[in-house]
């Protein structure tokens, strides 16, 4: 009983915290592969959009931070 109550307490804490967790999309403005030295063109980029910041992803896409 105990571990199901804690098992409970555990699932809603990790549902709790992910709701509040800003999600990534990718950049509408950013145009071809965006490799890790792309990394300044890719944050210029979302930061034109209205978002914080932005990264390269090993997809070679550029993600906005935020959204």
């Amino acid at each position: 009983m105990k571990f199901i109550i804690f098992t409970l307490f555990v699932a809603l804490a990790a549902l709790m915290s992910v709701s509040m967790v800003e999600a990534d999309c990718l950049s509408g403005l950013y145009k071809g592969p965006c490799a890790a030295w792309d990394d300044d063109n890719c944050k210029l980029a979302c930061r034109n959009e209205g978002r914080r910041s932005g990264h390269c992803a090993a997809s070679l896409k550029c993600w906005c931070e935020g959204c």
